[in-house]
């Protein structure tokens, strides 16, 4: 989950529409399991969006958020 996080926290605001392969990649996890991960999120309130399972894709609205350090400004 927080390798997700950090993926989408680094995102643009304007462009946070996820594939599920990306994902994957970041997250270094099966294809099957990012929903899994996706909806543990959501359930703890760290991400807010949608979930498109026909499409494979999560529009991320809004992200805790967290600390900054010197090296994420």
């Amino acid at each position: 989950m927080i390798a997700f996080l950090e993926y989408a926290f680094a995102l643009n605001k304007d462009d946070r529409s996820i594939s599920f392969a990306a994902i994957q990649e970041v997250c270094q996890i099966p294809e099957d399991a990012v929903e899994l991960v996706l909806m543990k999120c959501m359930a703890l309130e760290l991400v807010r969006g949608t979930i498109d399972e026909i499409d494979k894709k999560v529009n991320i609205d809004w992200i805790l958020p967290r600390y900054l350090n010197k090296g994420h400004l």
